[in-house]
């Protein structure tokens, strides 16, 4: 991180200091052990990242939590994504449904789950269904009404932490398919009885849980619907743009910054033997042509890191910024997927050695597309913004009704 960005504070690089010296000392020795192990739910680095209170960065201090801004949520996530895409993968996607509670949750909610969050409680938001993917509004699952308790019935998939959760926020149809207003969200303890959770293999993020979720009438209270029945869209979009986009574009963020370094350590380190008689060396990052596919590299890092920074920064202050977190996770998706493919020609052969830190960053960058929605998404809805034809800033919604709930 550069200290050209102006409004970075002394608190935001001692949390930088903080979060790499746990990177170093925590999860860079024990990446060999989760990479071995292949899809897994790893509990050992979530529990020590629990125990510093990053779960509860953006809480407020009242619930608990540390009380910091946006800013500092992607500073984590993006120097915690620089040792392990999945370590940085547990953190992010702990922190979406975090926004939902406090979006739209009541006094009552909030004091019994917030200050749980903070001290170590992972949670999930689980949206996404098999058959409607990124069209919410297309999904089957389903809670009806019954006296004091909602009943749902749900197939959800690509939960993140699905495995570690203790809670989760569920958002299904409670009214007519299509209708805008026919979604809402529910509050569901994980150990309630009709949860079944498993974890399809994954390519990369070893460690990391994203699975399914097949709920089967499961009860929950009437208390446990979080805000109006009807604000189940409210809460999967303000969650994902506020929260989903900016922390995708962390996790890119953090291993484009690895695969940038790992490339030029390995540039350095190998030789080409020159002259008639072999008897002088020179190193690969010394060729001009290395020299050109490095410049880019850190012109895509540059640009990505600057964008990723100010959007967040943007909410930080109060000002409606869609836009700018749709363009973060875009750009930095595309920029790190770029630079990879930079980083595995210049490596040559060994990219495709399973030994090699460069193919588990092939592995990891190739998983944070899709979340939040994938790059077509991203262009889709910039194109609204474009048009003028997406009216509704969750931004600014978000940020209205936090300020007024702070207030108050």
């Amino acid at each position: 991180m550069s200290t050209a960005y102006t409004y970075l504070t002394d608190d935001h690089l001692r949390l930088r200091d903080q979060a790499q010296e746990f990177g170093h000392s925590v999860i860079a020795p024990y990446v060999p052990h989760m990479e071995a192990a292949g899809t897994h739910t790893d509990r050992e680095v979530p529990r020590l990242m629990g125990e510093l209170g990053w779960c509860g960065v953006i809480i407020g201090a009242e619930y608990g939590g540390m009380g910091l801004d946006h800013l500092s949520k992607t500073i984590l996530i993006s120097e915690t994504a620089y040792f392990s895409g999945a370590a940085g993968g547990v953190l992010q996607a702990s922190l979406i449904p975090t926004v939902a509670i406090l979006y739209l949750g009541s006094e009552e909610q909030k004091r019994l789950w917030l200050p749980q969050i903070a001290a170590g409680l992972w949670a999930t938001v689980a949206v996404t269904e098999p058959d409607s993917g990124s069209h919410v509004l297309g999904m089957d699952g389903t809670a009806h009404r019954k006296g004091k308790q909602w009943i749902i019935n749900a197939r959800k998939c690509f939960i993140g932490n699905s495995g570690i959760a203790g809670l989760h926020v569920v958002v299904v149809r409670t009214g007519r398919p299509g209708d805008p207003h026919s979604l809402s969200a529910f509050l569901v303890e994980a150990d309630r009885g009709g949860i079944e959770v498993s974890q399809p293999d994954l390519v990369g993020m070893h460690g990391f849980t994203c699975g399914n979720m097949h709920l089967r009438d499961v009860h929950v209270p009437a208390t446990h619907l979080l805000g109006e029945v009807g604000d189940g869209l409210a809460a999967a979009y303000t969650a994902s743009v506020v929260c989903g986009r900016p922390n995708l574009a962390a996790t890119a963020l953090g291993l484009h910054r690895r695969v940038m370094d790992e490339t030029i350590d390995f540039l350095r380190g190998r030789h080409r033997k020159i002259g008639k008689r072999h008897r002088e060396t020179r190193r690969l990052s010394d060729y001009p042509v290395v020299k050109y596919r490095l410049a880019d590299m850190k012109s895509r890092l540059m640009t990505a890191e600057r964008l990723a920074y100010d959007a967040v920064h943007l909410l930080d202050e109060g000002r409606a910024c869609d836009g700018e977190l749709v363009q973060s996770k875009l750009v930095n998706n595309v920029a790190a997927g770029e630079s990879l493919r930079d980083a595995s020609s210049l490596h040559g052969g060994y990219a495709a050695r399973t030994d090699h830190p460069i193919t588990r960053l092939m592995r990891d960058i190739q998983l944070v597309g899709a979340p939040a929605g994938p790059d077509d998404v991203q262009r889709y809805r910039l194109s609204e913004k474009a048009l003028r034809a997406d009216r509704t800033e969750w931004s600014e919604e978000f940020i209205r009704r936090t300020r007024r709930s702070a207030a108050a």
